[in-house]
């Protein structure tokens, strides 16, 4: 008489019928390499769950000499803030131990190696959605077309638009309003207006990212078409191949190339962004990124008389004008970057890095982000410290996961392998969680522009 357990019909497959190979096989996983880019800082314990950073800004260099018989003017420094708000993340899956029992394979084991995987993934999406959040901001595109009597436009993302610093007035970014007034710039060359935004409605307020209203403090006083560039006085700046003022400018011809790297590195040393500890500044690219460099003229004439060169028998960048490239296919695109959302007649907005993926022409939007020391922290909370003399109801370790032969990161995500608490003893719930964040600073104050964030930069390209 057969087994009856209440097996779950997903995995009624997997009790042995016949003869299977005792073993589960590895998944396609993708390389995870955003999180290494985070500082580590613990979060002190009984300070709350917002934490405010502060960074001064510098005093302007004193050029001319102090006039005779007067005494120097008191100077006023500067200040910024960013924040960090400790969130909790988890996942858990269940595993019924009498299927596991009677099932092919470990089906606890797996479900654990799973979960791992589930935590590894998961926590090297938040400093990538952070970074790209934040070097993508204040730069978009309207949605409809703009009346010169129009004091709202509406655009494709509300990212970097929403609140402001103004130096002198507050260090702390405020939500803008008619007495923080953000300024923004509508359309590109000499018929391009300048106004101010006072107010921000998205149109799912779960992602204040996402398409929106801006409300303007006067009439534009002219008339565009839908899909005309908008752009933050504050935003960063982005290296696009082609050089256009929006990614609505990138044709299919607009491919990734080795003068693309030589700008944004630039941009980064004009603003006194150090490399990182090691020496590099790092760039992360997906494969199809690095595919496209080697049929760049450039690059291939840096390397001719050279085919035996390392870079050409392994395919592969690696490290060049002090620059390490890292192949991450983690890269945001339209099929990893969360729920999209149609922006135009073609362009695509993913709500995982606030910002579009697809552009109005249809072109996929590749993009690499190159970033200096201090891009991004990781401010986390040690979970055994949830533990208290009452002990808990199970055991709890960490993860050890390898796949594909790489062992995927899991430092400081905490395993809880629950007891059974059910009446007969058959569930045990596997759960892994991680209180942490992933604040992205700010150098408003630095003196090299008035970007607000200046220690990375994205290049776009198509795919």
């Amino acid at each position: 008489m057969p087994l009856v357990v209440g097996i779950p019909p997903v995995i009624l497959n997997l009790i042995q019928e016949g003869v299977l190979e005792r073993a589960f096989h590895d998944a396609l996983y993708p390389k995870l390499q955003f999180r290494a880019e985070a500082l580590a800082e613990e979060w002190p314990a009984n300070i709350g769950t917002e934490m405010f950073m502060t960074r001064p800004g510098l005093l302007t260099p004193v050029t001319e000499p102090l006039p005779v018989g007067t005494d120097p003017v008191p100077q006023q420094l500067s200040y910024e803030q960013w924040s960090a708000s400790l969130k909790r993340y988890s996942g858990t899956i269940d595993t019924h131990m009498p299927t596991s029992v009677v099932s092919n394979a470990n089906l606890f084991l797996s479900n654990i190696n799973q979960l791992g995987l589930q935590a590894g993934q998961s926590v090297n999406r938040l400093p990538r959605n952070a970074l790209f959040k934040s070097y993508l901001s204040g730069q978009t595109l309207t949605t409809a077309a703009i009346a010169a009597v129009d004091t709202q436009i509406q655009v494709a993302s509300c990212n970097g638009f929403f609140d402001v610093i103004l130096l002198g007035t507050n260090a702390r970014p405020e939500p803008v309003s008619p007495t923080r007034p953000l300024p923004i710039t509508i359309g590109v060359g000499g018929g391009a207006v300048q106004v101010n935004v006072i107010g921000v409605a998205p149109v799912d307020a779960s992602d204040p990212y996402g398409p929106g209203t801006l409300f303007l403090d006067a009439a534009v006083g002219a008339v565009f078409p839908p899909r005309t560039p908008v752009r933050s006085a504050y935003a960063p700046r982005v290296v696009r191949a082609g050089g256009g003022a929006s990614i609505d400018a990138i044709t299919g011809a607009d491919i990734f190339t080795f003068q693309l790297i030589i700008n944004a590195m630039s941009i980064l040393r004009s603003n006194n962004v150090p490399p990182h500890s090691d020496g590099f500044y790092h760039c992360h690219m997906s494969p199809l990124s690095n595919a496209q460099i080697f049929s760049d003229v450039a690059w291939q004439r840096v390397h001719t008389g050279t085919p035996d060169h390392i870079r050409y028998k392994e395919g592969w960048i690696g490290q060049i004008a002090r620059n390490a490239f890292f192949e991450n296919n983690e890269i945001p695109n339209q099929s990893n970057s969360g729920a999209l959302t149609p922006t135009g007649a073609n362009a695509q907005y993913a709500r995982g890095i606030g910002g579009e993926v697809v552009n109005e022409g249809g072109v996929e939007i590749g993009r690499l982000i190159m970033t200096g020391k201090g891009s991004i922290y990781e401010k986390y909370l040690d979970e055994m410290k949830y533990v208290t003399e009452a002990g808990m109801q199970g055991k709890v370790g960490e993860f050890d996961v390898v796949q594909n032969g790489i062992q995927v990161g899991t430092e400081r995500i905490r395993l809880y392998l629950r007891s059974p608490q059910d009446r007969l003893g058959d569930i045990v719930s596997s759960t892994w969680s991680i209180s942490t964040d992933f604040p992205v600073p700010s150098d408003i104050s630095g003196g090299s522009g008035p970007e607000r964030y200046k220690r990375a930069v994205v290049i776009e390209h198509a795919l």
